[in-house]
């Protein structure tokens, strides 16, 4: 069962680009030069190492099971608007277990009287929860779950919320945010059950999933594992699934450790037969072998995400062609097209409305966004005024004076630098003039059609650039290929692949093919070259000639600017660049594959990560946290702070000589100890 999308995105950044001049080995002079470039790199996006979060079943008594809601898929938090809210929660139920509660705690604004939640599942109520009144923090809440429908494994509750001010209050800041349900863990009672055909080998919540190859995979076997990866991450939407890839020993067919009742491990072995089936375990659910020739080994990894999955009711299956449907990218479609369907919100004073325009549904990089807006408003009475704006991320894009006929019907343009890889497009009524006592007022509702069309053109060039061209300017297929390949780079490709899919709920194409194809090939590509070997041809940001020189080239442009230190330096490289005709994105290093292991797991270590970089480059030197820069906007000429292209190539420039030039002052420094002599 797929499970619904609530994935949060992380909000985009605006970020400068760089260059600086050649820096002489000496080690004063380098100093000096460092301590200048710290300034400098104060306006780079810099990534911080943060502890890994893990998604670790909680203890419980027995027969019971906690799970929180960054496991389940529907974030940190649920927030609520205004005095009256409400919000739908779907759960997903594994089998064996019943749901019992949601239980977390609730902020809530100052000036409350009184507080509740109705608890609702198909239309029927399950209770009703009394919230302490205001001020409270941190306040603990049990939303009851027993009696909900099941349906598809899961449960659907709507959680209505109702806060009453104090008396004579107005509370005008409830509009943005009022209440906020957070920590959420659902509780559930039973033991998970195991599965016992081909169609339950997936559960409804997944926490890891291990890919067994051998340790010399075949391209069948390399190709089957990038894209079992990438469907099973697409499978799960916003449950963050970590997905690694494990050596299978010599001679052996199954794994050698048992799972937990939410992990699950596939092997994956080329053979003359093709087939898909469990593996039964001592302890634990059961493995899942896939076995076929170098033209349906992938089939069989396809057959567990898809729609005739839940027919494999037997232990064992075959699947025929299972070739995925490429994707449309038409230039029309909806918003219900787009996932938006739930566009309607009641306030006082000023109601919102947000509709996400993701350019990964669209299925391609996109340009000229427009959005046909329909919907309706409560009529405003003769005392009152009100305007309508829309607004594209921070930025107003359109607005105009509410009518009385309660109705929108009026094309939005939304400029091609406003565009993210999921662009928040806000509708807003705001109501003006006199109001009655607080309170008593009449709520306006706002509310937008699902079936607004929404239109968009290819794009030449990629809106926006670096990595929040990702993954849209990678559909409808990738080629995906490493410089060495084996074990070591099919599972850095899965890394990379899994990453990227966790951006977006539509699926992505691996094709596993040599690096000769990948480099020669006019389609998207992603590359492997932890070795440092990566062929020439391939348009990248930054380089490095001879270990000592840098170079920060735009693709885009004919310019480049180079940096040389006195001694070599080794780093590893997550980069990604557009050279006019496709996308292109690089894992590599300088010949230091552990630097490059060391950024991926980095990367994966927590969800948010892949959502949060918006750079073209993401840099590691030994030793020290990754650092994201950024190339200048050259189609403008001046960056979105108003930072010129000129000045942006030499804070970038500075920003990798601050990270590397440490390290070389350092060496220098250790270097000069070890060679003084000692005194007599």
């Amino acid at each position: 069962m797929p499970i619904p999308d609530f994935a949060r995105h992380a909000a985009p950044k605006d970020s400068p680009m760089p260059v600086a001049a050649p820096v002489r080995s000496h080690t004063p002079r380098l100093l000096a030069v460092l301590a200048v470039c710290g300034l400098a790199l104060l306006s780079l996006p810099v990534a911080h190492a943060q502890d890994p979060v893990t998604t670790e079943i909680e203890p419980q008594p027995s027969g019971a099971v906690s799970l929180d809601s960054r496991t389940l898929g529907f974030g940190e938090a649920v927030p609520f608007r205004g005095n009256h809210d409400e919000v739908t929660i779907t759960v997903p139920v594994p089998q064996g277990l019943t749901p019992t509660s949601l239980d977390g705690v609730v902020d809530l604004p100052g000036n409350v009287g009184r507080a509740w939640i109705d608890v609702e599942s198909a239309g029927r109520s399950l209770g009703r929860v009394d919230l302490p009144g205001a001020p409270a923090q941190s306040a603990p809440v049990s939303i009851p779950l027993a009696g909900a429908e099941l349906t598809d494994q899961a449960v659907a509750v709507t959680l209505r919320t109702t806060l009453v001010p104090l008396d004579n209050i107005c509370p005008q800041d409830w509009t943005g945010r009022s209440l906020t349900f957070r920590d959420v863990r659902a509780a559930y009672s039973g033991t998970p059950a195991n599965p016992t055909v081909v169609a339950d080998f997936l559960p409804p919540v997944l926490q890891q999933l291990h890919l067994y190859v051998p340790g010399d995979p075949s391209s069948a076997e390399s190709a089957a594992a990038v894209d079992l990866g990438a469907a099973v991450v697409a499978y799960y939407g916003a449950q963050p699934v970590r997905v690694d890839v494990r050596r299978l020993p010599d001679g052996q067919s199954a794994p050698t450790s048992a799972d937990s009742p939410f992990e699950r491990s596939v092997v994956i072995l080329e053979s003359g037969t093709a087939a898909t089936e469990l593996i039964p375990a001592p302890s634990g659910p059961p493995a899942l072998r896939l076995t076929g020739d170098d033209r349906t080994l992938e089939n069989q990894s396809r057959l567990i995400t898809s729609q005739v999955a839940s027919i494999a009711v037997e232990a064992r299956a075959t699947a025929g062609s299972m070739d995925n449907p490429p994707i449309l990218a038409p230039t029309s479609t909806t918003l219900r097209g787009l996932g938006q369907t739930n566009l309607g919100a009641t306030a006082h004073g000023r109601v919102e409305v947000a509709l996400g325009l993701d350019q990964t549904r669209l299925g391609r990089a996109s340009d000229t966004v427009r959005v046909n807006l329909q919907g309706t408003y409560t009529p405003l009475p003769s005392n009152q005024n009100g305007l309508i704006s829309v607004a594209a991320g921070d930025r107003q894009v359109a607005s105009w004076a509410a009518e009385p006929s309660g109705a929108i019907d009026r094309w939005i343009d939304v400029p091609n630098d406003a565009l993210r890889r999921v662009t928040t497009l806000t509708v807003a009524l705001q109501t003006t003039g006199a109001t009655n006592q607080c309170g008593l007022e009449q709520p306006v509702t706002l509310s937008i059609d699902p079936d607004s069309e929404v239109t968009s053109e290819p794009s030449g060039t990629p809106h926006p650039g670096g990595f929040e061209s990702l993954p849209q300017s990678l559909l409808p297929s990738v080629d995906v290929a490493g410089t060495v390949g084996g074990f070591d780079d099919t599972a850095r490709a899965v890394a990379v692949v899994t990453g990227l899919q966790s951006l977006t709920t539509v699926e992505l194409d691996p094709h596993w093919v040599s690096i000769d194809e990948a480099v020669g090939s006019e389609s998207p590509a992603i590359l492997i070259a932890a070795d440092g070997n990566l062929p020439d041809g391939v348009p990248l940001p930054l380089s490095s000639t001879e270990g000592s020189t840098f170079e920060l080239t735009d693709p885009g442009t004919d310019g480049s600017t180079t940096v040389t230190f006195g001694a070599p330096i080794d780093f590893a490289s997550l980069q990604t660049a557009f050279d006019g005709t496709r996308q292109v994105v690089v894992a590599g290093s300088t010949g230091v594959p552990g630097e490059l292991d060391r950024t991926l797991e980095w990367l994966r270590a927590t969800p948010d990560r892949w959502a949060s970089l918006n750079g073209d480059i993401l840099f590691t030197a030994a030793n020290r946290d990754p650092v994201e820069l950024s190339i200048p906007d050259t189609a403008g000429g001046a960056s979105s702070s108003g930072v010129s292209t000129t000045v942006g190539w030499v804070l970038g420039v500075a920003g990798i000589l601050l990270l590397v030039g440490i390290v070389i002052a350092a060496a220098v420094v250790m270097r000069h100890r070890r060679t003084r002599p000692l005194p007599r």
